[in-house]
């Protein structure tokens, strides 16, 4: 006749006992969980620098290759504190300025290619225009024939993407689609054979007798942090 009495204050008692050993626990639990938030956060901070620091190792090894094939220039590393153009950038503030040499005309690239050029210099810090820009000209050629020259200007494609064109390139011009272009070297402003982008389409002016080629720019602008100013060690030879 008990029996179930017995059952249901067995139940009863367990509960409680549960509800105890979870409060005596529940500090204990709390600091556990709080520690090992801790540490994870600790683990994903390192593992975060640890990615920084190879993709910067790579990119200084790329720059260190590119600065022995073109060692009549010096390449001065250089941090972006601020861009404008929401979500077109077109322009950058760098941390460095005249006290570190920089002058306006100076062209600036990435370990992936072109970015632009120098258009404003302060003591502390300069402003860079992308070559996406209107404001920023380069003379350009092609990799499969260094006959096709031009100049590169910035343009807008569709859905207003950062791309650049090539003007003035004769009506005969060899260029085609697929085309790989670099930097010409004319000028001395730039070093010869920085890789600029690839040509996506040709578009023939019969009327002027010329052909103007659209350029798919590799360097990505939206994603750059840090990258190097050009200084010809021969500055003297450099009208900028």
């Amino acid at each position: 006749a008990l029996n179930p009495v017995q059952k249901v204050l067995y139940s009863a008692n367990k509960r409680v006992e549960n509800f105890i050993d979870f409060y005596l626990r529940y500090e204990t639990v709390k600091v556990e969980n709080e520690t090992l938030l801790k540490e994870n956060i600790e683990l994903n901070e390192k593992l975060r620098n640890y990615d920084i620091l190879v993709e910067e190792n790579k990119n200084l090894t790329e720059m260190f290759s590119f600065k022995n094939r073109r060692n009549e220039y010096n390449y001065v590393g250089a941090n972006v504190i601020g861009n404008s153009g929401g979500g077109i950038i077109t322009s950058y503030t760098l941390d460095i300025g005249t006290k570190d040499g920089v002058k306006k005309g100076m062209a600036v690239m990435t370990p992936e290619g072109i970015v632009g050029q120098v258009t404003d210099v302060a003591l502390t810090y300069s402003l860079v225009e992308t070559i996406s820009s209107e404001n920023v000209s380069i003379h350009v050629t092609t990799v499969e024939n260094t006959e096709n020259t031009g100049i590169l200007v910035g343009y807008q494609g569709a859905d207003k993407k950062q791309m650049a064109k090539i003007n003035y390139l004769p009506i005969d011009s060899s260029i085609k689609e697929g085309d790989s272009i670099v930097t010409s070297g004319l000028g001395k402003f730039y070093p010869p054979n920085i890789f600029v982008g690839t040509v996506t389409k040709i578009n023939d002016d019969k009327g002027n007798l010329m052909k103007t080629a659209i350029i798919e720019t590799t360097v990505n602008f939206k994603g750059i942090q840090s990258l190097f100013i050009i200084v010809p060690k021969d500055s003297e030879s450099v009208e900028y």
